[in-house]
């Protein structure tokens, strides 16, 4: 009877580990995501076509904003 409680307790013990784990993994994924604001494929398309188009001299950028 005692082996199996420690098995039981060794099994709830692991997935809590394991959950730990993934939920702090996306913490801090959320964290550098916040920090960086991180953007998806959509908006870094339409992010490089207008740096192009600034280079180019097509668009001028906004006099009160500084390029990174």
């Amino acid at each position: 009877m005692f082996d199996r409680v420690t098995e039981v307790i060794s099994l709830v013990l692991g997935a809590l580990a394991i959950g730990y784990l993934v939920y702090e993994i996306d913490r801090r994924q959320r964290k550098l995501r916040d920090i960086w604001d991180v953007l998806d494929g959509e908006d870094a398309l339409i992010t490089d076509s207008l740096e192009d188009m600034v280079e180019s001299g097509e668009l001028r950028p906004f006099a009160g904003a500084a390029l990174a």
